[in-house]
């Protein structure tokens, strides 16, 4: 087989490999989906009965700037509000602890600087006796440019 046509051929096989590996682009502004929630029946810390929730979900930011490092002040990502369900009535809940959540800096090491990935929030408690039967959280995450995600909701969560 001749030179030029054994580097054609490998050259039209780069080509068509690295065409397998276009990189995705996604917008600057996170974007979270709703995977799960689930919650176990468990005694906190002070003897009280409690439900203790986990809230699932999956993110994607465009550049990859998620979390913040020990460097910066210490700011919040995971912003949730929780809603309880009265006779069909939805009303924000009160809470005397915001439900906010720190997330440290993700590294990436890649080129492409868009991260992708699923979290989990912990320790989402309910004590006894329960105001309401039925509840709900909307979530949202804030990435370090300040650019703010959609906002997804739990969907009714109905307690026992």
């Amino acid at each position: 087989m001749s030179t030029r046509i054994l580097i054609l051929i490998l050259f039209i096989s780069l080509f068509a490999l690295q065409s397998c590996f276009k990189v995705e682009t996604y917008p600057p502004e996170p974007r979270v989906e709703f995977l799960d929630f689930q919650y176990v029946d468990t005694i906190d810390g002070l003897e009280n009965h409690v439900l203790n929730g986990t809230l699932h979900f999956y993110f994607e930011d465009g550049d990859g700037d998620v979390g913040f490092d020990t460097t910066t002040p210490r700011k919040n990502t995971i912003f949730l509000e929780k809603y309880i369900v009265t006779d069909g009535v939805e009303i924000l809940s009160d809470v005397s602890v915001p439900l906010n959540f720190y997330v440290p800096k993700f590294e990436n090491s890649s080129e492409n600087s868009t991260l992708k990935g699923e979290m989990f929030v912990n320790d989402l408690n309910e004590s006894y006796p329960l105001n309401s039967d039925t509840i709900f959280y909307k979530f949202y995450i804030v990435d370090r440019a300040g650019n703010k995600s959609n906002v997804e909701s739990t969907g009714y969560l109905v307690l026992k």
